[in-house]
């Protein structure tokens, strides 16, 4: 967290046209940091949000703020926007500002500010995930939601999920009726860290008395041993 003069200052700010974007438009909003700040703009037309996607922003402990729009008109809630981004770049802050929206026509908004003297930069984007990963910040966050947003093969990741279910039953098999049943995800997580397709028995060994102690990480190792090969 950046403290300045006892403060703590923002890192990020997010504008969230919400009668533009609805929910969808919060997916990513577990990414959100305690040094975020999030304003949602809303209007009569849209004043229900759904409670697990407030909870995720809510939880993250940034700053959130709510503004809705006083009187209906054209572009209105956009214009509350724009309005924003200058009180925000105005009052001194350099980072980066967010406008979660499908709205093109705040590209305008965007370039304004980047052919200034002192450039800021405002980015733009459909949901929040979508702002956190064109923010390219130096982050945790920002390579995790570039790995979640990575296409895949769908048959190559059909096989890992195969396999996976392949080792969860010889493990079912193996532990049943043992008393360590309980264990099973936690065991099946040490196989798949693994690296290669053949598990080494020395590394298993030492992460079974690591992860469940001298006595019963022995236990379940001598189990588990056959299955290594």
């Amino acid at each position: 967290m950046i403290h300045y003069f006892g403060q703590v200052m923002t890192v990020m700010y997010f504008l969230i046209d919400f009668e533009n974007v609805g929910d969808e438009g919060l997916r990513g909003a577990h990414y959100l940091l305690e040094e975020d700040t999030v304003v949602i703009f809303y209007s009569q037309a849209c004043e229900k949000i759904r409670q697990g996607k407030l909870l995720q922003i809510m939880e993250s402990f940034c700053v959130l703020d709510i503004c809705k729009l006083k009187k209906a008109g054209k572009n209105a809630l956009d214009f509350y926007i724009s309005t924003k981004i200058g009180e925000i770049f105005g009052g001194g802050y350099s980072g980066k500002a967010a406008i979660v929206s499908k709205d093109h026509g705040f590209s305008a908004v965007r370039d304004y500010w980047k052919g200034q003297k002192e450039a800021r930069e405002v980015i733009l984007g459909p949901t929040l995930e979508q702002c956190i990963l064109s923010a390219n910040e130096n982050r945790l966050r920002t390579s995790q939601v570039r790995e979640e947003l990575k296409p895949v093969r769908l048959d190559a990741e059909f096989a890992r999920y195969q396999e996976r279910m392949r080792v969860r039953k010889m493990l079912e098999s193996t532990l049943a009726d043992t008393g360590y049943e309980e264990h099973l995800g936690k065991i099946q997580n040490l196989f798949e860290n693994q690296s290669g397709n053949q598990p080494s028995k020395k590394i298993l060994y030492l992460d079974f008395l690591k992860t469940f102690g001298k006595k019963d990480g022995l236990a379940m190792y001598h189990m588990m041993r056959e299955l290594t090969g």
